[in-house]
């Protein structure tokens, strides 16, 4: 079996980040090898997460911003820890969970880096989906009685946890706060996933997808209610 059919959500999210990343560089005007070294300002701007923007409407951000990275550097941190999380993660829980695990991971970064980041600098990376991974396996875990240090899987994704928060401190435009949120966000769907992992019941994913969505839309219905409660005063 091929990896594409072993893991077919984690190579096509790899696949689309690169491919990002590439077209941004490629269509951005700046010389290929700035480029791809750092994406310009305006690839970062035009697609990231800016709160401001966000306020004005453009809530399309919280999923683009999912697909922009910083840097050469950045990107290629990032895959490769979405490589050795997926290649975990979606064997464990299925393609379909795992797709909807990182979609809410990464929303969930997107709405603490609403709240907690800065309100006009953009944001970009799919750090908080790949963070949202790593708490959705301690949630899974915790949840289901199986945690423990000893354990060198865990030991294995709690390095990558690190590595990427020293990334998040040290590259412009990388928020550890929507680390974090994807790693609350991750831990949440996991947890409420546990019990249904192994049902052979139709649509057992669908309560706890609902549920997590349904609270990240009201968390930035309130946000965006005080957002621009403060524009107009």
């Amino acid at each position: 079996m091929s990896g594409l059919q072993r893991l077919p959500v984690t190579f096509s999210l790899i696949a689309a980040s690169v491919a990002v990343f590439l077209g941004a560089a490629l269509l951005s005007g700046s010389s290929w090898a700035s480029a791809l070294a750092l994406q310009p300002a305006g690839v970062i701007q035009g697609g990231g997460l800016v709160p401001a923007n966000v306020a004005g409407g453009d809530l399309w951000r919280l999923f683009t911003s999912m697909f922009l990275h910083a840097g050469l550097i950045h990107v290629a941190v990032n895959m490769l820890a979405l490589y050795f999380l997926g290649s975990f993660a979606e064997q464990t829980f299925g393609a379909g969970r795992f797709m909807a695990l990182y979609v809410v991971s990464g929303i969930a970064g997107g709405v603490a880096y609403l709240y907690f980041g800065d309100f006009t600098t953009p944001a970009v990376g799919a750090s908080g989906a790949i963070f949202g991974i790593l708490g959705g396996v301690l949630g899974f875990a915790i949840r289901r009685g199986t945690f423990s240090m000893g354990n060198p899987v865990i030991r294995q994704l709690v390095l990558i946890a690190a590595i990427n928060l020293f990334i998040g401190a040290s590259i412009p435009n990388v928020s550890n706060t929507a680390h974090i949120g994807g790693l609350v966000g991750g831990f949440f769907f996991g947890a409420l996933i546990a019990n249904s992992l192994y049902s052979q019941k139709r649509g057992a994913i669908a309560a706890p997808l609902l549920l997590t969505l349904g609270l990240e839309v009201v968390l930035i219905a309130l946000w965006m209610f005080s957002a621009t409660g403060a524009a107009g005063l």
